[in-house]
């Protein structure tokens, strides 16, 4: 939804961590998340909004999930289902990602 984002990415390796990332905080615009080859990069349009993380893998957006909507143990079901492969790709995307050590721009100041 925003081609001209760029995305500081963490990787988080446990499952449970990456659900209670994604639902305990509120996090900058240029926020996303690396894991198990599944980015999750913020798509919401303000920071004061619901949290809603575009997922991709292997270039191609699986769906889109707001989980500021969700609890922690609804957002670990919808990544486990991820991970199982049960939801289908909605096209290519190509997300401008880099490392978050570094990273800033205007969305993150």
């Amino acid at each position: 939804m925003h081609p001209q984002r760029r995305f500081s990415v963490t990787s988080i390796e446990h499952t449970e961590k990456l659900a209670m990332m994604l639902t305990g905080f509120t996090w900058t615009l240029c926020s996303g998340f690396e894991h198990r080859g599944f980015l999750f990069l913020n798509d919401s349009t303000r920071e004061c909004g619901a949290q809603e993380y575009a997922v991709i893998q292997d270039g191609r957006q699986v769906d889109s999930i707001t989980f500021g909507w969700c609890s922690e143990a609804k957002a670990l079901r919808y990544i486990r289902q991820l991970l199982a492969g049960e939801f289908e790709d909605a096209g290519p995307v190509q997300p401008i990602t880099e490392p978050a050590e570094g990273h800033t721009c205007l969305l993150c100041q």
